[in-house]
């Protein structure tokens, strides 16, 4: 008897339908892209996109959840958490983003800021798992501000507003990046930043 073994992987379809999904929300935007389109780019069947995602909301937040987060975890929070010196840690993340963008030869925006942009308004669960993703960036710099305070590094800042002010500052920068297509604005946010946190840790 020959024995017929299931060969379809139903965890790499869904992956393949997120990472499409995610590239598209960030690069066209989440309202603007149909499931449709979606389901040609992942090279999936009706079916199986129905049978993971049955509706596009719920992809929506798989995105948000699984690539979003990860992406703001990858870009700012684990390189936080390794430098040793704060300042020159987030000046670094600064550099690795401008140099990447500088590298693809475009700027599609922070996948956080467009998504929140976006559906904040639409939808109050995936309102709650955007503001999730922000609150673990600012907890991981103001962690880091206050690990700063207490080693005596610095003195006469607030941990929480620091942060607040680096979210966005950065938030924005890369949105006038994404509007001009070009780096400067980031560089000059860089800049800034850099001098404005060299006089506090002075």
């Amino acid at each position: 008897m020959i024995e017929h073994r299931r060969t379809n992987d139903p965890q790499a379809v869904r992956r393949r339908i997120v990472d499409a999904a995610y590239d598209a929300f960030v690069t066209q935007g989440y309202l603007a892209t149909g499931m449709s389109e979606l389901r040609e780019k992942a090279s999936v069947s009706g079916g199986a996109m129905a049978h993971h995602f049955p509706a596009k909301r719920e992809l929506g937040l798989a995105v948000i959840r699984d690539r979003v987060a990860g992406a703001v975890q990858c870009t700012w929070i684990e390189p936080l958490r390794a430098c040793s010196d704060t300042p020159s840690g987030i000046d670094q993340v600064f550099t690795n983003i401008i140099s990447e963008l500088s590298r693809n030869g475009c700027v599609s925006g922070c996948p956080l800021n467009n998504m929140a942009m976006e559906v904040s308004k639409q939808d109050h669960e995936m309102r709650e798992a955007l503001s999730a993703i922000f609150t673990a960036w600012q907890d991981a710099l103001s962690a880091r501000f206050q690990e700063d305070v207490r080693l005596k590094r610095v003195d006469g800042i607030q941990p929480d507003r620091l942060a607040t002010l680096i979210i966005a500052a950065y938030s924005g920068a890369m949105a006038m990046a994404k509007a001009h297509q070009d780096t400067r604005p980031l560089q000059n946010c860089q800049a800034e930043l850099a001098a404005l946190l060299a006089s506090k840790y002075a």
